[in-house]
């Protein structure tokens, strides 16, 4: 699972421990919460898990959270394929830094009969990303293939997750989950990509920081599909699947 795709599901827990009374988990005490007819129900929300963040950053043992920042995944795939580039990237041991600065910036509910709808808009203003990769593909009519280190250094980086869903048998089944980031600056290192051949390596690593917009623009329709299906699985399977949406949202 990617770091923003572990992201948006630990929010999403964060958004549940705050709207419910935790009957069975006992929460901190910093962890706010809010009252679903209160007139100002959206700022309630928005406040409450502003307020509450660093106490899910420093990790929950109780939620079964980790620590937040820096966040650790053991490993995750992806594949990628926009115009001449196409690949299959394995990264593993990838720490993510950054996280604690989250500043949340608007929370949008909406709910008519059984439909049930969140947004969430928040921006970091730096994320650095690290971890050991291993790729193959082709970039043109170059043969990529290797493995090393990598980081990403990220700046300005804004996100609107929309979660869509409905109400039956007193459960929130989540049909969507969309994650839709922008991100303002980017630079990306990576060490032996064409097995050895540094020239090469120097060339491609200029390309992508030269061209980052234009490649991060062309993978997302596909990532944002990838995400959406994993992290509605998530959310579903791990988190409102045993929770009362009676008691989530009263």
């Amino acid at each position: 699972m990617s770091p923003s795709r572990q992201i948006c599901a630990l929010v999403c827990a964060v958004i549940v421990a705050q709207v419910t009374g935790a009957e069975e988990v006992l929460l901190p005490r910093s962890v706010k919460t809010c009252q679903h007819e209160s007139s100002d129900y959206s700022s309630c929300l928005r406040l409450a898990i502003q307020e509450s963040w660093m106490t899910f950053v420093k990790g929950i043992p109780e939620l079964g959270l980790p620590v937040l920042d820096p966040m650790v995944v053991d490993m995750m795939e992806n594949e990628y394929v926009a115009g001449e580039v196409q690949g299959r990237f394995v990264l593993r041991d990838v720490k993510t830094y950054g996280l604690a600065k989250a500043n949340f910036l608007a929370v949008r509910p909406y709910r008519s009969d059984n439909v049930m709808n969140l947004e969430i808009d928040l921006e970091i203003p730096k994320i650095f990303i690290d971890g050991d990769y291993k790729a193959e593909g082709q970039v043109a009519h170059y043969k990529i293939g290797g493995k090393g280190y990598f980081n990403i250094s990220m700046e300005g980086i804004s996100v609107t997750w929309g979660i869509e869903g409905r109400i039956q048998d007193d459960r929130w089944s989540i049909q969507h989950f969309h994650v839709y980031p922008e991100v303002q600056q980017m630079k990306v290192y990576f060490d032996d990509l064409f097995n050895g051949n540094e020239e090469m390596n120097k060339v491609a690593m200029n390309f992508v920081n030269e061209y980052w917009p234009v490649l991060y623009k062309g993978m997302l329709p596909t990532v944002e599909k990838h995400w959406d299906y994993h992290l509605t699985d998530f959310v579903n399977r791990l988190i409102f699947s045993q929770i009362s949406a009676s008691k989530v949202f009263p």
